[in-house]
Parts: structure tokens; C-alpha cells; sequence
């Protein structure tokens, strides 16, 4: 791991699979260059993980924005249907977890508040249940 990026990756992957592990069956992290970065077992069901991991809050705007997409040296940046099917947004800092289901944006934005508050397994629960 040569680049802090890669470092700011790697920890949001064990703090998500931790949370993962609490309510899961399986987590299994992947290794490059697979797409998706955490695969895990819920209710006899597979799930694929995307973790986008943030060591910092937006110094102007005071809001956690997350990106979507996938990094920015890879041509298509766009996640192909069946690549993902949950993304987790981490917030190092808070040593939190928001999960969402795959949306279509680009980015999505969060309140500090709401980041340091979240309940990261009643979240997931939720998002997993709707899915």
C-alpha cells in the first residue's frame, strides 16, 4: 500500500466488514482488481460490498461526499448492473458506517450529524430488508 488513499480503503473495509460480521453468515474481503470489495452471506442470499472509506470531512461545506463511482484510473468509472449491490460509506473519524443500496448518482452527500449518529446494523438491517 503505497498511497494514504489506499490505507483510508483498507480501513473503511475492516470497520464495514466488522459491522458486516455482526449480523452476517459470511464477509469475505476481496483482493484487487476485483470490483467489488467485500462479499458477504445474508438469509442464505450473496450480497456484493462496495466500500468508499473518507479519513475527512468537507472543510467548506461540513458535509461527508461520497463518490460513487469507481476510481478515477479506470476508464469507465460507472459500476456495470450486478457489480454492486450495497455500498458502504465510512467515515473514519466516526468509525462509522452508512450502507445504501446501489443508486444511480454519482455522489451522495451526508450531514456530519448524521454521519457520527448513524446506527451502522440497524442501517444495514434496513437496506438488507429492502433489497
Amino acid at each position: 500500500m503505497s498511497r494514504p488513499t489506499d490505507k483510508v480503503g483498507k480501513a473503511g473495509e475492516y470497520l464495514t466488514a466488522s459491522i458486516l460480521s455482526i449480523v452476517c453468515e459470511d464477509v469475505v474481503l476481496t483482493t484487487p482488481p476485483s470490483t467489488t470489495d467485500i462479499i458477504f452471506q445474508y438469509q442464505d442470499r450473496l450480497y456484493k460490498c462496495q466500500v468508499k472509506a473518507k479519513s475527512k470531512i468537507e472543510p467548506t461545506r461540513g458535509n461527508w461526499r461520497f463518490d460513487l463511482r469507481r476510481s478515477g484510473n479506470t476508464k469507465d468509472r460507472q459500476y456495470k448492473d450486478k457489480t454492486v449491490d450495497i455500498f458502504a460509506l465510512v467515515s473514519l473519524p466516526h468509525r462509522n458506517v452508512i450502507f445504501v443500496p446501489k443508486i444511480q448518482q454519482s455522489q451522495i452527500t451526508f450531514v456530519d450529524e448524521h454521519m457520527k449518529n448513524n446506527d451502522a446494523v440497524n442501517n444495514l438491517l434496513d437496506v438488507l430488508d429492502n433489497l
